[in-house]
């Protein structure tokens, strides 16, 4: 894997340096080809990075008229439910920003998971022009498990070679989820993963610093073919890697 690390000793400082590499990748993809366009991740650990987004010091800088939103996996319920990625999003960031209403394209989740999974591949493919969509931005975190984006251990979506956005099952939870494929994902020309907390620290090091077997640890097979991947850490979930010489 091609790839940085940063880790610091605070999350209130891993949450703040998100936030300032999100701006400062808005600013420069406006200027270069116009538009900003980002995949955004669900869960707990990127939430309070989309409320700082929100707050008026910060949305101030944000060209949010050349901003579009899209959501990397999401779970098969209506955008009001809690289990919504896009409901926590709404709250934390949404709400309290003016962007245009055709910037933030959510997945209909509220449909049948094939059905959820092509209607939003068909509108990621008009909206970008090529083999695979080209996020400027791509937010993901880790599971406890080794799993990124919806793409679970042993899952058919990490086999899927051709779609972009698909319907995957999750054998260990009984549960169908919406995900980016990994081909989509690794076409972007920016990666960023979130993992913090202790319970993260044992999976992290066997992924980073153990051996390649990604139908365990779906998150290896995420390596940028042309861009850039930062890992954002805190110390609990780092704690057992080699190399901490980087830490803040």
């Amino acid at each position: 894997m091609n790839y940085s690390i940063e880790i610091f000793s605070r999350r209130e400082d891993l949450n703040q340096s998100v936030v300032e590499y999100f701006i400062d990748l808005a600013r420069t993809s406006i200027q270069d080809h116009g538009i900003f366009s980002v995949a955004l991740s669900g869960g707990s650990t990127p939430e309070p990075i989309y409320r700082t987004l929100g707050l008026p010091g910060k949305k101030k800088q944000l060209d949010w008229k050349n901003i579009h939103l899209f959501w990397g996996d999401e779970r098969c319920v209506p955008p009001d439910h809690p289990d919504s990625n896009y409901r926590m999003v709404k709250k934390a960031l949404l709400d309290h920003i003016r962007i245009p209403e055709e910037n933030v394209h959510r997945v209909p989740a509220e449909f049948e998971p094939s059905m959820a999974a092509r209607s939003y591949e068909a509108a990621l493919r008009d909206f970008f022009k090529g083999d695979y969509p080209k996020f400027d931005l791509v937010l993901l975190g880790m599971g406890d498990d080794g799993h990124t984006a919806s793409l679970f251990p042993h899952s058919a979506g990490l086999k899927e070679e051709d779609r972009w956005f698909f319907e995957n099952y999750a054998p260990d939870m009984d549960t169908w989820r919406l995900t980016l494929t990994k081909n989509a994902i690794n076409a972007a020309r920016h990666i960023a993963v979130l993992a913090v907390g202790e319970s993260k620290a044992d999976m992290l090091v066997e992924v980073l610093e153990g051996g390649f077997q990604p139908d365990e640890k779906p998150i290896q097979l995420i390596e940028p073919k042309n861009g850039q991947m930062v890992w954002f850490l805190d110390q609990a979930a780092a704690k057992k890697l080699s190399d901490q010489e980087n830490a803040k």
